[in-house]
């Protein structure tokens, strides 16, 4: 079916202007490189244990807290309980244990009127998953669908790797795409990835370096499939910078509406102080 030229004018009309409108922020620098989009598929990489799903989870609680967005999370690595503990951290700037009956209470509410959990104990494919999801009744209700991590899916027998990623990314994409949701897909880097160390002259000789897109598990599929690209990345193992979380953005699909792709070496670091992630010392929440 030919489109209607005319649908399309409105948009060259404003990028005619230069008032395309942007993307939300969150009023740090972050905006600069990362604006949240409607109905995105978005990619999230980095190493095991560097912190990913908290500063995700973080992103998601200051979109809440700034936007009023509610999202649906799917975790398979962490409790339900864990990450409502952490949701309730990042929210109020502490720990549970710091906070009163009437803070706890507080934050609980913010937690259940933003962030919905479903259970996948029992779902083993994407396809099984994604049924799940069509069928609830909120479904069309959601800004963002956390998936953590992709993996967590067991691929169909019989069914090539490569053939199957793009399959899942295809679908992934054209879920976003119907439901007005934009999706945040967890990725862990591949083994070879963890072997790549700075090399002596860098600040971080000898630790594991950043990872770039094509370290995703499956390849660089995943990045050409992808609105956004993200990589976070903590050097655990350093003695000065452990407690720093840098995000490189490796992919800005659309930078018409905002955020653009940081710099090699000049990625977007925050530091978790208090339960927040401060960005050039500036919180969100």
């Amino acid at each position: 079916m030919i489109v209607d030229y005319k649908q399309h004018d409105e948009y060259l009309e404003q990028a005619r202007r230069d008032n395309i409108p942007l993307g939300l922020g969150l009023g740090i620098d972050l905006d600069n490189n990362l604006r949240w989009k409607r109905a995105n598929f978005n990619i999230v990489l980095g190493h095991a244990n560097v912190g990913k799903t908290l500063w995700v989870l973080w992103y998601l609680t200051s979109l809440s807290k700034l936007h009023n967005l509610k999202h649906l999370i799917n975790s398979s690595e962490n409790t339900i309980e864990d990450i409502k503990i952490d949701v309730i951290e990042l929210y109020s700037g502490k720990k549970i244990k710091e906070l009163s009956l009437n803070e706890l209470e507080i934050a609980k509410k913010f937690v259940n009127k933003h962030f919905d959990f479903i259970d996948t104990s029992k779902l083993r494919t994407l396809d099984e998953f994604m049924k799940e999801v069509q069928a609830l009744p909120k479904v069309k209700q959601y800004d963002n669908l956390m998936i953590d991590p992709h993996n967590s899916f067991l691929k169909p027998y019989g069914v090539n790797s490569h053939d199957y990623d793009y399959q899942m990314a295809s679908k992934l994409r054209q879920f976003a795409k119907k439901f007005q949701t934009t999706i945040y897909l967890c990725v862990h880097g591949v083994t070879e990835a963890l072997r790549k160390v700075h090399p002596k002259e860098h600040d971080f000789a000898g630790l594991t370096m950043p990872c770039n897109s094509a370290d995703a598990e499956g390849g660089g599929k995943w990045v050409n499939r992808s609105d956004d690209f993200i990589c976070v990345h903590r050097y655990i193992s350093s003695s000065t910078d452990w407690m720093f979380t840098d995000i490189h953005v490796r992919k800005v699909k659309n930078t018409r509406s905002g955020g653009r792709p940081t710099f090699s070496d000049e990625p977007i670091r925050f530091k978790l102080n208090n339960n927040k992630f401060l960005c050039n010392g500036k919180s969100a929440i």
